[in-house]
């Protein structure tokens, strides 16, 4: 792999670390200055209609910027944004919250984008950047809220600003470090919107990724923080210090995950590995005891990850390098509105019915996803072989 894509590698890891610490330390101000628990609760809201939003321009940027002048440009944003955050009053913070992670909308399409622009070995590629995206979720969470209860949520906040700081000055590293700048060639000086959803509704290959990614997207919160909380005072009955057990069982599966793939010679199957999310919700919905709730989260999480890699290597090995991003970008939007309305769903579900029953419904739901995977894995081999 070249230096670029450790750059590029690095850059994101500084981003991500300041993303949680900001995160975790903007909860708990939100709820110390207003003491609502719904003022908390409308961060992660804030954020899924700033991710949302920027789908609607993705296009229009792109086309009139390249890619390494969208991501250095977003991240110095972010930064002098989250450096507004900590001078400005809780009213205007939520505002500011949906700005970052629009800009995050433009930085991570246009960073998957540039996988296959840096390194031949694409499935090696994208279990490093998946893997330590998920190490950087299990070590910073925990070390935040450390931080944030044993000093101040202020602290954090400068932390995670130092870390947007140097993520920046590594972009600009970054964008220095490439041959030269990569340039979107589609004979359109104007891209928009609708353009991005022909790309991929006339290509049936990604369009039918793009289905699976959303789906995947739905029924993938069966399996946030929330309802696990649930699950463990109603289904297992037990002590809530399990809960942050419960976490780390899926996010070191999914680690694991990338550590196969990065060391693997072939790719993994979607069909597979879609088969033992059914059956980790289907033992999940019937256990009640916490080491098969545990193996249960542990199977899901390996097979998500094997899901998030694999998606994304058969992307950018079918896919023009040129209209990558504008697929990435539909792909996001899909996924962040499916994962909204899938929160809004099982969330309701579990507050009218058994919590194992959910996890049943979830399975259930799951199982398209297997003969989604399966036709991929069938489209992939044909390809492959001509």
């Amino acid at each position: 792999m070249r230096k670029s894509f450790y750059l590029l590698l690095v850059s994101q890891w500084l981003a991500n670390i300041g993303d949680v610490l900001y995160i975790v330390a903007l909860i708990a101000l939100l709820y110390q200055q207003t003491g609502s628990a719904l003022a908390a609760a409308s961060f992660p809201i804030a954020v899924t209609i700033g991710m949302t939003v920027s789908g609607l321009f993705f296009a229009r940027v792109l086309s009139r910027f390249t890619l390494g002048q969208t991501l250095l440009v977003t991240q110095l944003l972010k930064t002098v944004l989250l450096g507004a955050v900590i001078w400005s009053d809780s009213i205007f913070v939520l505002g500011l919250v949906v700005l970052i992670a629009f800009l995050d909308g433009f930085a991570r399409p246009v960073q998957a984008s540039f996988i296959p622009r840096l390194t031949t070995n694409r499935q090696q590629a994208n279990s490093l950047v998946q893997g330590s995206n998920q190490f950087i979720q299990l070590a910073m969470w925990p070390l935040g809220t450390i931080l944030v209860t044993s000093f101040s949520s202020a602290l954090a906040l400068m932390i995670a600003l130092m870390m947007f700081m140097l993520s920046t000055l590594v972009t600009y590293q970054f964008v220095r470090s490439l041959e030269r700048d990569v340039t979107i060639e589609n004979g359109e000086s104007d891209i928009s919107l609708r353009d991005s959803l022909a790309i991929v509704r006339t290509a049936p290959f990604v369009r039918l990724l793009t289905v699976f990614v959303t789906l995947e997207s739905f029924v993938s919160t069966l399996w946030i923080s929330a309802l696990l909380l649930v699950y463990l005072e109603r289904q297992l009955h037990i002590d809530t210090s399990w809960w942050g057990t419960m976490n780390a069982s899926f996010l070191i599966s999914m680690i694991l995950a990338s550590a196969y793939l990065y060391r693997a010679q072939r790719s993994s199957s979607l069909g597979i590995s879609s088969m033992l999310s059914v059956g980790a919700a289907l033992l999940f919905g019937v256990t009640s005891h916490i080491v098969f709730a545990l193996i249960a989260l542990a199977v899901q999480g390996y097979a998500t990850q094997l899901r998030i890699v694999q998606t994304n290597t058969v992307l950018q090995e079918t896919m023009p390098a040129a209209q990558l991003p504008y697929v990435y970008s539909v792909q996001q939007t899909a996924y962040t509105l499916a994962f909204s309305i899938g929160s809004l769903t099982f969330g309701l579900l579990a507050d009218g019915l058994p919590i194992a029953v959910v996890y049943l419904i979830g399975a259930a739901l799951t199982v398209p996803l297997v003969w989604l995977g399966r036709q991929i894995d069938l489209t992939e081999d044909v390809v492959q072989s001509t």
